[in-house]
């Protein structure tokens, strides 16, 4: 009876083909996360900019109340290292307020469109258009029968 030939053995470990393999997949997988991670830091970036863009925003709002529009309707001011150009236009004439009862008040309304535009660093960064009503006590209180005083 013949012999049959001893076989060789496998040897234990990865070839080199299976290692490319698996270099691939790692590579492959940790582009995946390089790029979801970078993605996450733009979003990051940008919502960032947002919040302090609507925080200047907000604080020219508040600051815009605080202006007689009926004798300035524009300028520039600085918020959080934003420069604010504003302009204000009076969309609806100055009219008398009324009391609920539909006599006249103390009070004359007029309403404006005022325009926003947000520089940082010569750039501009946002512009916002919104509608405030401007008033000013126009009558004084006065009581019936109260001339001699």
């Amino acid at each position: 009876m013949a012999q049959s030939p001893k076989r060789l053995t496998r040897s234990t470990g990865f070839t080199l083909v299976e290692a490319m393999v698996a270099l691939v997949i790692f590579s492959a997988a940790a582009m995946g996360i390089y790029s979801w991670i970078n993605t996450n830091l733009i979003s990051l970036n940008r919502l960032a900019a947002v919040a302090e863009s609507e925080f200047v925003v907000d604080s020219a709002v508040e600051r815009l109340k605080l202006i007689d529009l009926r004798s300035e309707t524009e300028g520039v001011f600085n918020v959080a290292g934003y420069e604010v150009e504003w302009r204000a236009e009076l969309v609806e004439p100055w009219r008398q307020g009324k009391t609920q009862q539909g006599a006249v008040g103390l009070y004359d309304f007029g309403l404006y469109d005022i325009h926003l535009e947000l520089f940082k660093n010569a750039r501009i960064q946002g512009s916002f258009q919104y509608r405030q009503t401007a008033w000013y006590m126009a009558r004084e209180f006065k009581l019936e029968g109260d001339d001699d005083f």
